[in-house]
């Protein structure tokens, strides 16, 4: 009884370290969603960069619930609205691309501007997470690999909970330290990280919608 028990601890504790390992390789991907908490925190503070990384966290956990619990259903889905998906995603990624690019620069001096309301970031951060359907792709195989190596679908579920804590955790940890060393940006470098930022976004819209022009030009 007693080694049954200290072999359970033991694949739990084992899975608590995979969990969090996963979660922070996740947090330091350098998509979309990462230069968007750094833009927010740098100009409106590290609480609204925090408000994006919260739509991401609610993104992703209906993600891995469908991914979980009805993998075929969106795998099928996903099959029948790839075209609209990508598209969505592309014409939305281009226009914040484009307004992030052409967006004036802060001046620390003078103080932050105005903030807008938190729902709207956190909407910005779910948009941005759920319109790349490389996201929902990865938590798929993701939950394949995970319910395929765990015994139980409670070790499964404690797996993608430190997962995906420990992706906000450090998410805020980027948005703090971002918002901590935005007084060594003058305008020109904020204006550059603008440019930089949005040019991020276009790339990503063309990657996404790639596929579709390699069927047009086959």
């Amino acid at each position: 009884m007693l080694f049954c028990q200290h072999i359970h601890l033991k694949i739990l504790i084992q899975t608590i370290i995979k969990g969090y390992i996963t979660g922070l390789i996740l947090s330091l991907s350098f998509g979309a969603g990462f230069f968007s908490l750094l833009h927010a925190s740098i100009e409106q503070g590290y609480k609204k960069g925090l408000l994006i990384a919260l739509g991401m966290l609610l993104s992703d956990l209906v993600f891995v619930a469908l991914c979980i619990f009805g993998a075929s259903f969106v795998e099928n889905q996903l099959k029948e609205l790839d075209t609209e998906i990508r598209l969505i995603g592309f014409v939305a990624l281009v226009i914040l691309g484009v307004s992030t690019f052409l967006k004036k620069a802060n001046d620390p001096e003078a103080g932050q501007i105005e903030p807008r309301g938190n729902f709207i970031y956190i909407m910005k951060g779910i948009m941005l997470n759920s319109i790349n359907p490389l996201n929902l792709l990865f938590w798929l195989g993701l939950a394949a690999f995970v319910k395929s190596s765990l015994p139980t679908l409670f070790e499964v579920v404690i797996f993608f909970s430190v997962t995906l804590g420990a992706m906000f955790f450090h998410q805020f940890v980027i948005c703090y330290s971002a918002n901590k060393v935005k007084h060594l940006l003058s305008v020109k470098k904020q204006q550059l990280l603008n440019h930089i930022i949005g040019i991020v976004f276009v790339i990503v819209a063309f990657v996404l919608v790639w596929p579709l022009v390699q069927k047009i030009i086959a």
